[in-house]
């Protein structure tokens, strides 16, 4: 009999919907990189709420805040199949959730197998952008972590009623510090002084943000080797990764307090989102595959068969690189009417729609009823912005119209 299997995503990776009985879990937009997973899994033999469970949590917090979150999970695992312990996947945040866990002192010796997918274990550096400076941090590419944060900034601060990007990070996110570079990423913030031409590197152990969670997490990994023997750790490769940042002086204690941020070196050992490096944070098993911070979720797939002693042929389902996508946020006082292809509605936090479909194209119609002026957030491949839409008015309509086509090309008319 195959152990049970416990899932834990990773940040902006779930939302909720309040309900009379409780809230009800789901991943919302990241439906797009999760769901495909989740369905390879079942071709594997896992049927969920038998022997899956998904450790849906609150990836806003500070991930110690979590842990009861897994442990209630991992429990019901138990229970359900009559078992001491169970394996675990966790993707990228995910990981130092699962960490968290076993190096505390509220550990059960309950995980056999426990295996990372682009964890950061030394953090990333695209962390420094949002928890410094309420930033996005750049890409190449589209980058689905991007879309989420972007999404996720709009929405949490129509929520709070704050404007201010990094005062929501900072108030609403705080998990994102978690996700900071810790000492053994190394100097990552770096002058280029005109004059004297030379790079200069901020000592990491003198930064003002300092991740004391993951630098306390690392200090005590030998009682991760020490409570789970079997582990496996893998990381994306040939994926531009931004890995050091080039800042100029910032006299400001809360905005940029170690530099704004104006250039950043990027490194092709990593999967866009984490480096290489501290993907292998942790000694394991490993596994280097060629593809993205999402598209690892299935390319593991075959790996895992073999990692978890499974017989079952997998029938692959995979999204990998996205080519064009578009993403609509609203509150709930503002229509949409959909012209077209469908695009998927999620209910986030029981407060805001978001809409999200991928090589999406057609003509949108958006309307409200309401006496005040509302704001919707529209987000493709080639911008964002937020655009207003007001009541109607004696010669003025109250409707306004997106028109978007396969590219993420767009032109509003109103």
């Amino acid at each position: 009999m195959k152990r049970p299997l416990v899932f834990i995503h990773g940040i902006f990776g779930s939302i909720f919907v309040p309900t009379l009985v409780g809230k009800t879990w789901g991943f919302g937009p990241a439906s797009y990189i999760y769901e495909p997973f989740i369905d390879n899994l079942k071709t594997l033999g896992y049927t969920e709420g038998k022997n899956l469970f998904i450790c849906y949590y609150e990836w806003w917090k500070n991930i110690p805040d979590c842990i009861n979150t897994l442990m209630s999970k991992i429990n019901e695992a138990k229970i359900k199949n009559g078992v001491d312990k169970v394996d675990v996947i966790c993707h990228s945040m995910g990981g130092l959730l699962a960490r968290s866990y076993v190096q505390s002192g509220f550990y059960k010796n309950d995980i056999d197998k426990l295996i990372f997918l682009a964890t950061p274990h030394y953090g990333s550096a695209n962390a420094y952008y949002a928890w410094e400076g309420g930033a996005v941090p750049p890409d190449n590419d589209e980058d689905f972590i991007n879309i989420l944060l972007r999404g996720f900034l709009w929405a949490i601060g129509k929520i709070k009623g704050e404007k201010n990007e990094l005062m929501i990070i900072r108030n609403y996110i705080s998990s994102v510090k978690d996700l900071m570079p810790s000492r053994e990423y190394g100097n990552y913030i770096f002058k280029y002084p005109i004059k004297s031409n030379k790079i200069i590197f901020k000592n990491i152990l003198y930064m003002k943000e300092q991740n004391d969670f993951l630098n306390d997490l690392n200090n005590s990994i030998d009682k991760l080797y020490g409570r789970v023997q079997d582990i496996y750790v893998f990381s994306g490769n040939t994926i531009y990764t931004n890995k050091f940042i080039q800042v100029k002086e910032s006299n400001d204690d809360v905005l940029w307090p170690d530099g704004a941020a104006i250039g950043v070196v990027r490194d092709d050992k990593g999967d866009g989102t984490v480096l290489k490096k501290s993907a292998l944070g942790v000694i394991g098993k490993q596994y280097i595959l060629n593809v993205g911070h999402g598209g690892i979720l299935n390319a593991s797939i075959l790996y895992l068969k073999e990692i978890l002693g499974l017989e079952e042929a997998p029938k692959l389902s995979f999204f990998e690189k996205i080519a064009s996508f578009i993403s609509i946020l609203t509150d709930n006082k503002v229509l949409i009417l959909e012209r077209g292809q469908k695009l998927k509605k999620y209910n986030v936090f029981g407060k805001v729609n978001w809409y999200m479909g991928f090589n999406e194209s057609g003509e949108y119609h958006f309307q409200t009823s309401d006496l005040s002026a509302k704001s919707i957030f529209i987000h493709t491949n080639k911008g964002h912005f937020v655009k207003t839409i007001r009541p109607p008015r004696r010669f003025r309509s109250n409707k306004l119209v997106l028109f978007v086509d396969r590219k993420g090309n767009f032109e509003i008319k109103d």
